[in-house]
């Protein structure tokens, strides 16, 4: 199992990291294993950093993109894919600060509904793997 964190980073910030996303990874995985005392400076740093998800327009679209599938719920603010046909199982949960996608593969399905969204960063804390969803995926498309 994988577990996704996208955030929405500023373009002003994105800028300054565009050669160098394992210093933007860094910085979050520092705010993400914060100890509780130290709450308030991670959050000030993370709000210099990344934009607040649109949450409602986020989750509605997501399930309009979704809704016709049968191997697809929705519930709130999380959204399930159990396909058994291409072995997947993903559950993506929308906050107003980051996306949690928990999922058995590496590319999973939400990556697709979320590539038209601008400066979306995924971290994997657990594997440290990160990307820029907009660059990646459609390399992944093509190949």
């Amino acid at each position: 199992m994988r577990t996704f964190y996208l955030f929405q980073i500023k373009d002003g910030v994105l800028k300054n990291y565009k050669n160098n996303y394992e210093e933007l990874y860094n910085l979050l995985e520092s705010i993400h294993y914060l100890k509780t005392e130290d709450i308030v400076l991670g959050f000030n740093i993370f709000d210099k950093i990344v934009s607040p998800m649109d949450k409602e327009n986020v989750n509605d679209y997501i399930k309009k993109k979704n809704l016709d599938k049968e191997s697809y719920i929705c519930y709130n603010y999380t959204h399930t894919i159990n396909d058994f046909y291409f072995n997947e199982t993903s559950k993506m949960v929308i906050n107003n600060s980051h996306i949690k996608i928990k999922t058995n593969k590496n590319v999973p399905s939400f990556f697709y509904n979320i590539r038209t969204f601008n400066n979306i960063f995924v971290c994997d804390f657990i594997n440290h793997d990160y990307f820029l969803l907009e660059d990646s995926i459609y390399s992944c498309i093509s190949a």
